[in-house]
């Protein structure tokens, strides 16, 4: 018997019993045959071994199977479940997902394009984009290469530009309008950078909604940082100690800013919610652990939605079609409500 390495498609054709045409249809995806037949190729397939020269077919039908995301950050635990929803449809419509960490770093960032259209992936999700763009990701669409913003956005969308987010003024809006149901008044607010849309969606959401709701804006609560981790929030609440006055409420634009505000707030003795209350955003699932209210952006569902769209706009493509979805989803967030708030 030869070696699964030396089969051929024309071993697996003859054993099944079907031509080469139809199970180089079935190993091509192209859906031309029946599934009963399409089940009797797969199986024999699988009993001989064989496997497809991934290399030889991705040049031939100018098709790698490979889709990239590109995240700032992979420490930031809003990432995982953002990753973990793409992966979940681009492997069940049979691609491989590599992943680009950028740290920050904008000239990394331009490296992995590079190297991305190099390796000629088949489109691209984008979760670093900043408001003014500091890198021209057309270069991407200029070698035939679609991509998807996830979660951050430019300004504006440029045509053959597609994003998937949630809505985050929406987000901040619930969480104002549920504090002061609860009879809180004063709220500090910790926002996040606001070179990304995210970030600037939150404060705005915040201040328009804290004077609609004829509630109190004090700037003095207001803390805007380059950063939004534990250790950002921690030191929030430390400078929020020497102020006159202790609000009734800390809002944190992410929720490892809040778990940062609870550490800070245990450390000093300070009580949640008895002496004052704790909220957070992303709902991360260690939240839970501390009892943390937070607002759920919905980021498992936002990697499916950004997945289903590229690899949507890459079928279109394949059968040269126009491709007519909407160029912006936006998902509507949830508020989790837990004992800090």
């Amino acid at each position: 018997m030869k070696s699964t390495d030396k089969l051929t498609i024309k071993d697996v054709a003859k054993k099944s019993g079907f031509s080469v045409a139809t199970v180089s249809a079935v190993i091509n995806d192209i859906p031309i045959v029946s599934e009963k037949s399409k089940n009797k190729i797969l199986q024999v397939i699988d009993e001989m071994g064989y496997r497809p020269n991934t290399i030889a077919r991705s040049l031939k039908k100018s098709k790698t199977s490979t889709l990239a995301i590109i995240v700032r950050d992979i420490t930031n635990p809003f990432y995982p479940e953002l990753i973990s929803g793409i992966e979940e449809i681009a492997w069940s419509k049979n691609y491989e997902v590599i992943l680009c960490n950028t740290e920050n770093d904008i000239e990394k960032e331009k490296k992995y394009i590079e190297n991305l259209i190099s390796k000629q992936v088949d489109g691209v999700f984008i979760s670093t984009s900043s408001s003014k763009r500091t890198i021209d990701y057309t270069v991407l669409s200029n070698n035939n290469i679609p991509y998807v913003f996830v979660n951050r956005k430019p300004d504006l969308l440029l045509e053959n530009e597609w994003f998937v987010g949630t809505d985050n003024f929406s987000a901040v809006q619930k969480a104002i309008r549920y504090l002061k149901n609860k009879g809180i008044k004063d709220i500090a607010f910790y926002a996040g950078p606001q070179e990304f849309s995210t970030f600037q969606q939150r404060l705005l959401a915040f201040k328009d909604t804290i004077q609609e709701e004829g509630l109190l804006l004090n700037e003095e609560w207001i803390f805007i940082k380059e950063e939004f981790d534990e250790k950002t929030g921690y030191e929030n609440t430390l400078e929020l100690f020497k102020k006159n006055k202790l609000p009734e409420c800390i809002f944190c634009s992410t929720d490892p800013l809040a778990f940062g505000a609870y550490k800070a707030l245990l450390d000093n003795n300070v009580k949640i919610p008895n002496e004052i209350y704790l909220m957070g955003t992303d709902n991360n699932r260690f939240g839970d652990l501390i009892g943390l209210t937070s607002i759920d952006m919905k980021n498992k569902k936002m990697g499916r939605e950004a997945a289903e769209v590229l690899i949507d706009i890459l079928k279109y493509k394949h059968e040269q079609r126009e491709f007519s979805r909407k160029q912006e989803i936006v998902l509507q967030p949830e508020l989790i409500l837990r004992s800090s708030c």
